[in-house]
């Protein structure tokens, strides 16, 4: 039998070639506008809110509400805050599904009672260890519904503050939100390194390649990697820039 009659050769090239199709369609999508990524990362969260209303949620538009209902709390209080994690990098690079909004504060530790009670008056589950836990700069889940979730931290690295500093408004859902530039989250995502925060990275790169403030960005991932005692961090970073930018 020739190679190309034999399924076990066949096979392999199928795959690559899905593969390829895969990347194609990543890049396309990675130099569509931005206004072009709201429009696709609106519709996937509204696809997620469908399934959890077939399974029978309470709350109409769950996660609409839930950004609402965030964004109330922290105008009311007056929290500097930024948006980062899934729903940023659906942002800046290739929209994807989430089920939790990821945001850090900037909030004296004096207000941070006042601000868990607000959540929790605004229908967010608040644990018992969630003051100490903001307290101690660790992240906190509150939970909204069953599937849909904020996630708190309060600021203790400088990253941290000069992510907030330099966030950017965009509305989503008719709802203005702050949202953490690229270069934050690329360094972000460089210090957590999971799977998806590498595809994630990837992502915001292609997309944001033109765009980008590069002497900053290796600053600040500079900084992150001396901060945290996180050296790695500037080789992930040459690997990657090789990789995506050449």
């Amino acid at each position: 039998m020739s190679p190309e009659n034999d399924p076990r050769e066949r096979w392999p090239v199928i795959v690559a070639e899905y593969r390829a199709l895969r990347e194609a369609e990543r890049r396309e999508f990675a130099r569509a506008p931005l206004s072009e990524r709201l429009e696709a990362l609106e519709a996937l969260c509204s696809f997620l809110e469908e399934t959890e209303r077939m399974e029978g949620t309470a709350v109409p538009q769950p996660f609409h509400e839930m950004l609402r209902r965030l964004h109330r709390v922290l105008e009311s209080l007056g929290v500097p805050y930024a948006i980062l994690g899934g729903l940023a990098a659906a942002l800046w690079g290739i929209a994807r599904t989430t089920v939790d909004v990821d945001v850090i504060l900037l909030v004296p530790p004096e207000q941070m009672p006042a601000l868990l009670r607000a959540f929790h008056e605004e229908g967010f589950a608040v644990s018992p260890m969630a003051l100490q836990r903001l307290q101690e700069g660790r992240p906190v889940k509150l939970a909204f519904t069953r599937r849909f979730s904020v996630d708190l931290r309060s600021a203790s690295l400088q990253l941290d503050v000069q992510a907030i500093r330099r966030a950017r408004e965009f509305v989503l859902f008719g709802i203005p939100l702050r949202f953490v530039a690229p270069e934050e989250l690329i360094a972000y995502k460089l210090a957590r390194w999971e799977p998806i925060d590498q595809n994630d990275v990837r992502g915001v790169l292609e997309a944001q390649r033109d765009h980008l403030d590069f002497e900053y960005l290796e600053t600040a991932i500079r900084g992150l990697a001396e901060e945290a005692g996180l050296p790695e961090l500037w080789l992930r970073w040459i690997h990657l820039k090789e990789e995506i930018l050449g």
